[in-house]
C-alpha cells in the first residue's frame, strides 16, 4: 500500500477513458516490470518505447493498443494439398462405393487437417484418399468390363 502513496484513488469503473488504458499499457515498456528489469533483452539494453504510440483523444473510447516486441516476424506458407474429395464422392458413386467410402473419409480427414494447420496429416491423408480413389476406380472399371462380358456371354448363348 504504501508504493500508492502519490497515486490517488482510481477513477471508478464508468469514469475510466481509453486514455487511462492507454497510459497503463504503454506505461510499462522499457522493460520496467513491478520487480524491477528481472528480465533483460536479448541485447543487453531495454527494448525501446514504441514509436507508434496511438494518439490519446476522448472520441477513441473503443480503441485497444496493441502491444509487439520489436522484430519482422516471417511466415512461410505450407503448400496446399490437392484436395480429393470431389473424386472420391464421383469413384463413391460411379465406380466401386466400398474403397469410395474410405477415400471420401480420407480426404474429409486431409481437408479438416488442413484447416487445422497441420501440413505433414493433411498430406499423409490426401495420398491415402488419393490411393483409396485409385482402387476405388480401378476395379470399378474392372467389375464394368466383367459385367459386360458376362451379359455378352450369357445373352449370345441364349439368342
Amino acid at each position: 500500500m504504501s508504493s500508492n502513496k502519490g497515486l490517488g484513488e482510481p477513477p471508478a469503473y464508468n469514469e475510466a477513458t481509453n486514455c487511462d488504458q492507454l497510459k497503463l499499457a504503454y506505461e510499462n515498456q522499457n522493460n520496467q516490470y513491478p520487480g524491477g528489469n528481472q528480465y533483460p533483452s536479448p541485447g543487453g539494453g531495454p527494448y525501446p518505447v514504441s514509436q507508434h504510440q496511438p494518439p490519446c483523444s476522448p472520441q477513441d473510447h473503443v480503441m485497444l493498443p496493441l502491444v509487439t516486441e520489436p522484430g519482422a516476424m516471417v511466415i512461410n506458407r505450407a503448400p496446399v494439398t490437392q484436395n480429393w474429395m470431389v473424386p472420391a464422392v464421383l469413384t463413391c458413386l460411379c465406380c466401386f462405393w466400398p474403397t469410395g467410402i474410405f477415400a471420401i473419409i480420407a480426404a474429409s480427414n486431409a481437408n479438416q487437417a488442413a484447416a487445422n494447420g497441420d501440413v505433414i496429416e493433411a498430406e499423409k491423408q490426401s495420398r491415402k484418399a488419393r490411393s483409396y480413389v485409385t482402387v476405388s476406380f480401378i476395379i470399378g472399371i474392372i467389375l464394368i468390363i466383367l459385367g459386360v462380358v458376362y451379359r455378352v456371354a450369357l445373352y449370345s448363348t441364349l439368342y
